[in-house]
């Protein structure tokens, strides 16, 4: 069983490359402003996601030691969302209305998903039978996708939430564990999954109204993670190899899963795209000691976004302006 705690906060970063016992900051990256540094209302904080409107939401660490989850916009800054009646809380995910989901801890202690907006608040959106849910990803319909721990608290099963339906449980490609970390506006949903009966491998997958569907490795990859996903069904995310390395990729139902690793380098990790096919994610170049931000402007091709200062930065979202959101190390 994998913790929820963890995987929530910690869906995007593939780890080879990533930043130790650094402080690090959220960050809004454009073209023509570069990377500004979002601040903080505590310790670290983590950008997560971005929609049109700029509005950018993440996780920040309180002085008490728990995550909490942010709102940050150009007018008001950081603000802070509150929990389920806990004390910890990340959020992941916000669409274009300002609706804004991830997890958050309740009274009892136990992390469940939750859906937050300015007029409502935070809403517990319950579990699929079992102690633990998050979630990952909303579309512009209010549709949500992520993870519950399934009766008995020993499978986590991939959900897609809807205020007519409640939360559905997606199935897996073995029957057993599964994880969404995205959903587009036809509720198709995207994820890893089991593929066996054994602990490894996990594939990709592509769930749709039809079905779920297996996305495969990279030629000679063990195991795939799909962390997102455009309203053209174009799919991103990374493949797993033996020696520990993950290298991005980019898969559509006319070509299949294609490398976006350009030469020079030695892993990559493409975390979130936006209408416009536009990837963002990391990538380590060869020599290199940590990864850095990166926008794909070609399937060989990476733009290089910099760092607030350090060494280590990696970017987890993109709306269609452009606007790139992540975290990197200020010092």
């Amino acid at each position: 069983m994998k913790a929820i705690l963890l995987w929530c906060v910690c869906v995007v970063v593939c780890l080879p490359g990533a930043a130790t016992a650094q402080t690090y900051h959220a960050f809004l990256w454009s073209a023509s402003t570069g990377m500004q540094d979002l601040g903080t209302l505590g310790g670290t904080s983590t950008a997560m996601g971005i929609n049109s409107s700029g509005q950018v939401v993440g996780y920040y660490l309180a002085p008490s030691g728990d995550t909490r989850a942010f709102l940050w916009t150009q007018a008001e800054g950081m603000q802070d969302l509150g929990t389920l009646g806990g004390s910890a809380g990340a959020a992941v995910a916000i669409n274009d209305a300002g609706q804004v989901v991830g997890w958050a801890t309740t009274v009892a202690g136990t992390a469940h998903a939750f859906l937050w907006s300015a007029s409502t608040g935070m809403k517990d959106l319950g579990t699929l039978g079992g102690k633990a849910s998050g979630a990952t990803s909303i579309n512009s319909a209010g549709e949500v996708a992520g993870t519950s721990l399934k009766p008995g608290n020993y499978y986590d099963h991939a959900f897609l939430w809807s205020s007519k339906t409640g939360m559905t449980d997606l199935g897996a490609l073995a029957g057993r564990n599964s994880f969404a970390f995205g959903v587009n506006l036809a509720g198709s949903v995207v994820g890893e999954s089991m593929t066996t009966s054994s602990v490894t491998p996990y594939h990709a997958f592509l769930r749709t109204r039809q079905g779920i569907t297996d996305l495969g490795t990279l030629p000679e990859g063990q195991n795939s993670n799909a962390v997102a996903l455009n309203d053209a069904g174009t799919v991103v995310g990374w493949s797993y190899y033996a020696s520990g390395c993950c290298y991005a990729f980019q898969w559509t139902a006319a070509e299949g899963m294609q490398s976006l690793a350009p030469p020079g380098v030695s892993f990559s990790n493409a975390d979130a795209i936006n209408s416009n096919g536009v990837i963002v994610g990391s990538y380590l170049a060869i020599g290199a000691l940590e990864a850095h931000a990166a926008v794909w402007t070609g399937p060989n091709q990476v733009e290089d976004l910099g760092v607030l200062g350090g060494s280590y930065s990696t970017a987890t979202g993109v709306n269609d302006a452009g606007q790139v959101v992540g975290y990197s190390t200020i010092q």
